[in-house]
């Protein structure tokens, strides 16, 4: 029997230099926010690509298709919004009802929303930085292997495996360096497979599934 690798743990290394990508841009961002705010406002074509970039490559690293798309589509229909208002803004300025809410300049939400796309791609990114021990101690043999025919049962927003009477539960929406991919967005796993796990503190750092040569 031979086995191909489905998850190892050095996939989550491109996660973190992403992470440290949006983070140092979501500093530069506040600086520049901080020092002309109305400048900063302009610029939110710039730093909702820049976001919006790093959260689609946080997705696509893990390949979590079904988001990239729905959040491509949310930010088109953003954008649209955002122009929309901008020309009815500039129709005619003395209308009340063209007018922007009091407080809201130019820009702002949609600015907003680029931040909030730095900042979770940071937050999914950085905490990848334990994926670099994990792998050192993979590679040093650190690893229990567990083998055998797994079960896979899904509970809402979790799931859990079960190989050899052990049992591993994980959820996509939790940030870990170990394997969580359920499989109602692309989760490889079924019942019934034959897989090899290599396990580090309760993490699965690197997940296998058996094929018959």
């Amino acid at each position: 029997m031979t086995y191909e690798v489905l998850f190892d743990v050095s996939q989550r290394l491109p996660q973190l230099a992403i992470g440290i990508a949006a983070a140092v841009a979501l500093v530069g961002v506040i600086a520049f926010g901080l020092l002309d705010s109305d400048e900063a406002l302009k610029r939110w074509p710039l730093i909702l690509i820049i976001g919006a970039t790093c959260v689609g490559l946080q997705w696509l690293v893990v390949g979590e298709w079904p988001f990239v798309l729905g959040g491509a589509v949310v930010i088109i229909v953003i954008i649209g919004l955002e122009r929309a208002g901008e020309g009815m803004t500039g129709q005619d300025s003395t209308d009340p009802a063209a007018r922007k809410p009091i407080g809201m300049r130019p820009g702002a939400a949609i600015f907003g929303v680029g931040l909030f796309t730095l900042i979770l791609a940071a937050f999914q990114g950085l905490p990848m930085v334990a994926a670099i021990d994990l792998d050192r101690r993979l590679l040093a043999g650190e690893a229990k292997v567990i083998e055998g025919t797994v079960t896979v049962k899904s509970f809402g927003k979790s799931e859990c495996l079960s190989v050899a009477e052990q049992r591993f539960c994980y959820s996509e929406s939790t940030v870990t360096p170990g394997y969580n991919r359920q499989r109602y967005i692309n989760g490889p796993l079924e019942t019934g497979f034959h897989v090899r796990l290599s396990v580090i503190d309760d993490q699965i750092v690197r997940l296998e599934v058996g094929t018959k040569s």
